[in-house]
């Protein structure tokens, strides 16, 4: 009975990791070429790519859970004309309010606080993207340049996003590498995937050298 419990487990455990690596770990993504290594830290130079993002109302989890669903709806038919948008990675968050830039995030790099986006597939435009339903929707060009990214595994909680970001800022003080706009918070699997296998970022941009 124990070995045949242990066997239904590591079925589960199997068919569960599978899942998050095969399919969750496939979804688009922005495009990225990484410059340069320092220990778990990757410099990166991203091409520019669309987002729908939405302002959130209130903070914390709730917040978090009112601006997906937002941007849910919008992908999932609530435009004109109705079309359903691929699911892509990662969600960005951004907590902090600050100063707009230019070729940086104009829509989330804002000064009315957090936002949440989603990501848009690869190839689209601004022009041929539906119309979103809702007013709360925002489609925007983002143009990073060099971003630096600090990743950890596990559940994407707050706590973890501020610590991560903590240590990162830390780094980039030591490397003499200024940056350009607020920490964005990135989140590259569902709840449901398997914790060992969840993929979370601290992206932040940065000014040239």
């Amino acid at each position: 009975m124990v070995y045949w419990t242990l066997g239904v487990v590591a079925s589960v455990v199997g068919l569960w990791a599978g899942y998050t690596q095969f399919y969750e770990g496939n979804l688009g993504q922005p495009d990225y070429s990484v410059i340069e290594r320092q220990d778990d830290i990757e410099f990166r130079r991203y091409t520019p790519f669309i987002v729908a993002s939405t302002q959130l109302g209130k903070t914390g989890d709730q917040g978090l859970s009112s601006g997906f669903r937002v941007l849910a709806g919008y992908i999932f038919g609530g435009n004109q004309p109705g079309e359903k948008i691929a699911m892509t990675a990662p969600v960005l968050q951004q907590n902090t309010e600050g100063e707009s830039l230019p070729m940086t995030a104009p829509v989330l790099v804002s000064g009315e606080g957090m936002r949440m986006a989603f990501v848009m597939p690869e190839g689209r435009s601004i022009d041929d993207l539906p119309r979103p339903n809702s007013e709360k929707v925002s489609l925007t060009t983002i143009d990073w340049g060099e971003v630096a990214a600090l990743r950890f595994t596990g559940r994407g909680k707050q706590t973890r996003f501020q610590s991560a970001e903590v240590k990162l800022r830390e780094r980039l003080k030591a490397l003499d590498r200024t940056p350009s706009g607020p920490a964005l918070y990135a989140q590259y699997n569902s709840p449901s995937a398997f914790p060992p296998l969840r993929r979370n970022e601290v992206l932040i941009p940065l000014a040239s050298k």
